[in-house]
């Protein structure tokens, strides 16, 4: 048991993507002092427990035992969400595009015209991959009760909290891969969203699984994404083309500048979003496949250009799925 528990606790602060000199510091204990607790050559003090748990969402016991369904996503994904979670560190403001409330994607038809949200004066909302916080902001100027975000950038999150708190709102804010729980309560939300973030997912099973035990029955998931096929579609010489499988789902890797990590993408079919819902209780609502664009720019073809009302005229750039639990 003394052993374990330091490997748990090194297992929850990769997990949750913290370094050794930030649980130190919250901790209050030094960095060695965190690799002797996770190496096995000392084990934390006794009146440090409940806090380590309360830091990672988890009951004292836990620090004892793993997660087993956890820990085996995360020992074969741990390498793409660490990149992941840096090629969001390494992107500056200037070049950051950000989607979010009204709107769900690019070329699409914004919540204002589709009211797939409903009413949320008095709700608990989450976000999933909360990027820099703007969707919450919309959701405590529409009413919404207690506000949570989570996003798999600590990047993202500082961005998130100083939004928030210039504009004296109250949120809970956590680093974590959406495909794991870095603490959030079971059976507590309304209402869980991702406004074009849950595609990221390096594990949708994980994902789903994970959303459907913080949803309250009833409970309402609206999420956007990518047309899986605007990955499979090039535009090069004043045609679009197909230059990728939709059949054979696949990663994806994007690459930001020289010497920076890549940026892994799972892409896969409309399918198996619907199906995986269906799998952990989720009755599907609604499946939203609309484009909305200025006709006097669907005639201007812009050359590798992934979003532009040319394509969008040809093919919807995003799918909005409102489900609810069961």
């Amino acid at each position: 048991m003394e052993i374990q528990i330091g490997k748990n606790i090194r297992s929850l602060r990769c997990r949750r993507l913290v370094s050794q000199e930030d649980l130190a510091q919250t901790m209050g204990v030094t960095v060695q002092a965190i690799s002797k607790w996770e190496t096995g050559k000392a084990n934390p003090d006794l009146q440090l427990l409940p806090k380590l748990a309360e830091y990672f969402g988890v009951t004292i016991d836990s620090l004892f035992a793993a997660d087993a369904a956890d820990e085996a996503f995360y020992s074969v994904s741990a390498h793409a969400l660490e990149q992941n979670s840096s090629w969001w560190a390494g992107i500056s403001e200037a070049d950051m595009t950000t989607t979010a409330l009204p709107n769900y994607a690019f070329f699409t038809p914004t919540e204002d015209t589709l009211c797939l949200l409903g009413d949320v004066r008095g709700k608990t909302v989450l976000e999933l991959a909360c990027g820099g916080g703007e969707s919450l902001v919309w959701m405590n100027r529409r009413g919404a009760k207690e506000l949570w975000g989570l996003d798999i950038s600590a990047a993202q999150i500082r961005r998130a909290g100083k939004l928030l708190k210039d504009n004296n709102i109250a949120a809970n804010l956590f680093v974590s891969p959406m495909e794991l729980n870095p603490g959030l309560p079971h059976g507590h939300f309304d209402l869980v969203y991702s406004i074009y973030g849950i595609g990221w997912a390096m594990s949708l099973e994980n994902t789903i699984l994970h959303i459907a035990e913080y949803l309250k029955p009833g409970g309402r998931l609206v999420f956007s994404w990518d047309n899986p096929l605007m990955q499979c579609i090039a535009s090069k010489g004043g045609q679009h083309v197909l230059s990728r499988s939709y059949v054979k789902e696949e990663d994806i890797v994007f690459v930001n500048q020289a010497n920076e990590p890549p940026l892994c993408l799972h892409n896969r079919k409309l399918s198996a979003y619907l199906n995986c819902l269906a799998d952990h209780g989720f009755f599907i609502e609604q499946v939203v496949e609309e484009s909305a664009y200025n006709e006097n720019e669907a005639d201007v073809f812009e050359e590798g250009k992934l979003y532009s009302a040319a394509r969008a005229r040809l093919v919807n750039p995003a799918f909005i799925v409102r489900a609810r639990k069961l």
